[in-house]
């Protein structure tokens, strides 16, 4: 295996996500029960579960690849949550359960986000290798828990509905199809919530890419680029994202000057030649 810079940060992280994966798992054994009288629910559940399971195997393959030593209690136990708050033993244990279910796999989702920088920045990447990495389990780990999200996301509404038409609470909306009988309560919800998240943008910066902090010594040090500074165009075409950027270095020969247009600051743009380093 090539060699990798070790990092106790990454190894942690890695540790914790075998913790947080583990706690799923078991809250999900005690959910699935909950939610029984639910056939959708029980069986995305289920599916959450066998997920699960097969992220905390990867990730311990991974964390024992390259550290060789399984996670330390102290990194165990820095994992904690905030759903014991919500039981599903009352009288609405399905949507309960997925109220729980959303919040712990958002809190993975996020684990994993700050997973994947660590794993580009110690060379657990797919610079080292096609596939296995910390940086592959990342990617395919949030993609499988921000499915999962949504598929709550479709079925909560329904559920809630469902539970409160098993105590013969009809509708009381006065909109003209509710009043009409046909209830559009759930797809009102669904909509409202799809919409917000649209309205609410990218996560990702739509034009740029913001600088860190440029290696010491390195080429990018040397022209002067500096934290903070917003590289928006490479040999005067605009970039929108890093694969843009990395295409446009990319295409220079090694030993050659790389034309970037930065932003420093409110409005100042600044022309900053990096040479790129012959490999």
């Amino acid at each position: 295996m090539t060699d990798m810079q070790d990092s106790n940060r990454l190894h942690t992280q890695l540790a914790q996500m075998i913790a947080l994966e583990t706690v799923i798992e078991q809250r999900l054994e005690e959910l699935i029960p909950e939610v029984s009288d639910h056939t959708e629910a029980t069986s995305l559940l289920i599916s959450f579960q066998s997920l699960s399971q097969s992220h905390r195997h990867a990730l311990e393959t991974r964390l024992l690849a390259i550290s060789n030593k399984p996670p330390s209690d102290q990194e165990v136990n820095a994992i904690s949550f905030t759903t014991n708050a919500l039981s599903a033993r009352g009288n609405y244990p399905v949507s309960t359960s997925l109220q729980v279910m959303y919040t712990m796999l958002q809190q993975a989702v996020i684990g994993y986000s700050v997973l994947h920088p660590l794993a580009t920045r110690f060379l657990d990447s797919p610079f080292i290798a096609s596939e296995g990495t910390s940086y592959h389990l990342t990617q395919q780990h949030t993609l499988d828990y921000v499915l999962a999200v949504q598929q709550i996301s479709r079925l909560l509404q329904d559920v809630v509905l469902w539970e409160l038409d098993r105590e013969s609470r009809e509708c009381q909306c006065i909109c003209p199809s509710c009043e009409a009988g046909i209830c559009l309560c759930a797809m009102a919800g669904r909509s409202f919530l799809s919409n917000t998240w649209v309205e609410a943008g990218p996560i990702a910066d739509s034009i740029g890419v913001y600088v860190q902090l440029p290696k010491q010594n390195s080429a990018a040090a040397r022209a002067g680029l500096q934290r903070g500074d917003v590289i928006i165009a490479v040999a005067g075409h605009e970039i929108e994202s890093y694969g843009d950027l990395q295409s446009g270095v990319q295409s220079v020969e090694p030993g050659k000057g790389i034309q970037l247009t930065v932003r420093r600051g409110a409005d100042q743009l600044e022309e900053v030649v990096v040479t790129r380093p012959n490999t």
